[in-house]
């Protein structure tokens, strides 16, 4: 298998994805929930997996597939298997909040090794190849040379730093108390509502850190790869090595992730 394809080929999928959200965004909008009042899912988010589904079956049908929409299908004691979120920040989607993306990673024994994140309404595209490098393409990007190699900040204190978090659909208040430790540390906080995003903006120096617990193996997925593919740290939230099958995540910058971690940690103990 040659991994440069392979990628070449999530890219394309999950651009394809985008396509589907972009037609949809400002049309009208078939809106349930699924765990919880803010766990919601669109029928945007199902069109958007049934064309990434179908790319996956067509050219790799020996691959396994997990998707948010339709769980575990195809071969699922396949030794590669692609992780898929159709749209990761689906409440902003269906708020007409224009920051969400399509998510896409294949994974093997030893964790993610092709990730793709893609931002429809700004037309950037995150990809990475495990030992390949990260990298950010755009229309723009393409106009100045090609792809933009990403790298994490070098930021080495908590003052100086803009960190992410998020808040699960349930128990929201888990995540209260690490929030309240760290803003006084912190330059500033954002949450904006996309996990696959925030990672991103870690492994493209846009945020200097990002944890966030009670997570999915497709919110991580894409997004772990990149920041490791662009020089930084991902562990779980308290610093233990993470795997796909956590549902936990810490990222940032070699310098200031054992910082974060180590306020985590106060907070747990």
């Amino acid at each position: 298998m040659q991994i440069e394809a392979v990628l070449e080929f999530a890219v394309a999928t999950a651009q394809a994805a985008g396509e589907v959200l972009l037609d949809k965004f400002e049309g009208a909008l078939q809106v349930s929930t699924k765990s919880a009042d803010g766990d919601l899912v669109t029928d945007a988010d199902r069109a958007a997996e049934a064309v990434i589904l179908g790319r996956i079956r067509a050219v790799y049908p020996d691959h396994g597939i997990l998707a948010e929409e339709s769980g575990r299908v195809g071969a699922t004691a396949a030794a590669l298997q692609w992780i898929v979120d159709p749209l990761d920040g689906t409440t902003n989607f269906a708020h007409r909040l224009p920051h969400f993306c399509v998510s896409i990673a294949l994974v093997d024994e030893e964790g993610p090794l092709v990730g793709v994140v893609h931002d429809p309404i700004r037309g950037e595209t995150f990809s990475a190849s495990r030992g390949g490098g990260a990298f950010r393409d755009s229309a723009r990007a393409r106009a100045r040379g090609g792809p933009v190699r990403l790298a994490v900040t070098q930021v080495a204190s908590l003052r100086e730093a803009l960190v992410a978090t998020g808040f699960p659909y349930i128990r929201v208040g888990d995540n209260l108390a690490e929030v309240v430790r760290l803003v006084p540390q912190i330059r500033c906080l954002r949450r904006a509502g996309s996990a696959a995003l925030d990672l991103a903006y870690v492994a493209a120096g846009r945020l200097d850190g990002y944890w966030e617990a009670r997570l999915a193996p497709w919110d991580i997925a894409a997004g772990a790869l990149l920041v490791r593919e662009a020089g930084g740290l991902v562990t779980r939230m308290h610093g233990e090595a993470w795997s796909v099958e956590h549902a936990d995540v810490t990222a940032g910058g070699r310098s200031l992730h054992p910082q974060l971690v180590s306020e985590l940690q106060a907070v747990r103990a």
